[in-house]
């Protein structure tokens, strides 16, 4: 099974997605900011990286240039619900731009989560 890092500032949808994945026996690690999550992958791998993409501090595509530096193997899933002055799909959009290897609208539904991340690490 995988190693996973899930980035993401809304506590009830970060559980969500850590549950879902370790249902699937995935060994999760998780964070609530891009900050944090560069200093994660600086000490430790991970196989994908779930990030959201509009976050303080430390926004998801800061988070997936920095995967893409340094551990450029590493899977990147991009997830986003937008913000009222950015649109999901424009958000995502940059992800793309910044080589993210798959996207996900929020809300999801956990069947989607789970066929996503299976192609994406087995």
């Amino acid at each position: 099974m995988a190693n996973i890092l899930v980035v993401e500032d809304s506590p009830a949808v970060r559980m969500a997605i850590v549950e879902v994945l370790e249902s699937l026996g995935h060994t999760v690690t998780e964070t609530e900011n891009g900050r944090l999550a560069v200093e994660q992958m600086a000490g430790k791998s991970f196989d994908l990286v779930v990030t959201d993409v509009l976050m303080p501090e430390v926004d998801g595509i800061e988070v997936i240039k920095a995967v893409r530096r340094t551990k450029p193997d590493t899977k990147i899933l991009a997830i986003s619900g937008g913000a009222p002055n950015l649109p999901a799909g424009y958000a995502l959009k940059l992800t793309e731009m910044f080589r993210a290897d798959a996207v996900l609208y929020k809300p999801f539904m956990n069947d989607e989560l789970r066929n996503v991340v299976g192609e994406l690490v087995g």
